[in-house]
């Protein structure tokens, strides 16, 4: 492995464009080095957009190239089983983008091959290497707020797309929760760990998926409140809630401030400003790890994935079953 990892991008969509761009922010770090798509001429056309040298006319040609050590799943929800695994064969290392995939069985599958592969998988939930994340979990652990009690998250956005787009499709895997709710959940699991019930509510769009959905996930000696929606315009913060104070992450997926306030003591506040989009952060996690010969990250650990994964199929299950 050299200092310089040579990446492959997966698709040519949105988020394949946004992780492109941070990535060619680290010239020292990375290399993006080859692009695939599921045409050849998409590919050269995002190839000569970013400056990428190699273009691909096929996954398993991108999950082919010798020269490749990380590959960027960028596919829809519904595809992140089958291309990264079509990537984890290949030995290459993958971070896939999140959810790692649309239920927790799939998930096991991905994570039983890459253990036994031996190479580097990653769920790109990105905020968990956010600094100021990172700072709540080291606050935590130093009993600065004392027990935590309780945990709010939300995200919720309001989009105007067409019933054919990935988040309203069901044959994409579209919905709120999958896109959405994944990421107040990660943070819920990373302060309290996977809830032992799940109870949830929510509404359907008309195209059938969960446009809009709470769950109260409840634990031992503490309880959470997630929600997300494709069309409410939310506030997007994280609230978390000890025996001697709380922290506050104001819109918490790309937050640059966070709040601690404690009993008798003026509140506290921690900076932090993110380079590019915000996704150099998981990229770098990723490269470390490869380096050092880690095939997981201690920051985003395929175990919590996997108990992320079982939260998400028992809040979707409540809101078809009504349990």
């Amino acid at each position: 492995m050299t200092d310089r990892i040579r990446w492959g991008i997966l698709a040519t969509g949105g988020i394949a464009t946004t992780i492109t761009e941070d990535l060619l922010l680290l010239p020292e770090e990375a290399e993006v080095l080859a692009v695939g798509s599921r045409t050849v001429e998409r590919a050269r056309e995002f190839a000569t957009t970013h400056g990428i040298e190699r273009a691909y006319g096929s996954y398993a040609e991108l999950a082919a190239d010798p020269d490749i050590d990380v590959i960027y799943v960028a596919t829809p929800h519904n595809d992140h089983l089958a291309s990264t695994e079509l990537c984890l064969r290949a030995g290459k290392a993958v971070l896939c983008e999140k959810p790692l995939t649309v239920n927790a069985e799939e998930a096991e599958r991905l994570v039983a091959i890459a253990r036994e592969q031996g190479v580097l998988l990653m769920e790109a939930y990105w905020t968990r290497t956010h600094p100021l994340v990172r700072k709540v979990a080291a606050l935590l652990a130093d009993d600065a707020i004392g027990q935590v009690r309780h945990v709010s998250a939300e995200l919720a956005f309001s989009f105007d797309v067409a019933d054919d787009h990935r988040l309203l499709n069901p044959d994409l895997a579209g919905g709120a929760i999958l896109d959405l709710g994944v990421y107040p959940v990660h943070i819920a699991n990373l302060v309290l760990g996977e809830p032992q019930r799940v109870i949830g509510t929510g509404r359907l769009a008309r195209t059938g998926v969960d446009a809009e959905a709470t769950a109260l996930l409840l634990h031992e000696e503490a309880t959470a409140v997630v929600h997300c929606s494709m069309d409410v315009a939310g506030a997007n913060d994280l609230h978390v809630y000890g025996t001697r104070g709380r922290l506050h992450l104001p819109h918490f997926l790309k937050s640059e401030k966070l709040i601690m306030h404690r009993e008798g003591a003026e509140p506290e506040e921690f900076i932090q400003q993110l380079p590019g989009h915000g996704y150099t952060l998981q990229a770098q996690e990723v490269m470390r790890c490869l380096r050092a010969g880690e095939t997981e990250s201690p920051l985003v650990p395929l175990d919590t994935t996997l108990a992320t994964m079982r939260t998400l199929d028992a809040w979707r299950a409540t809101l078809t079953n009504g349990s």
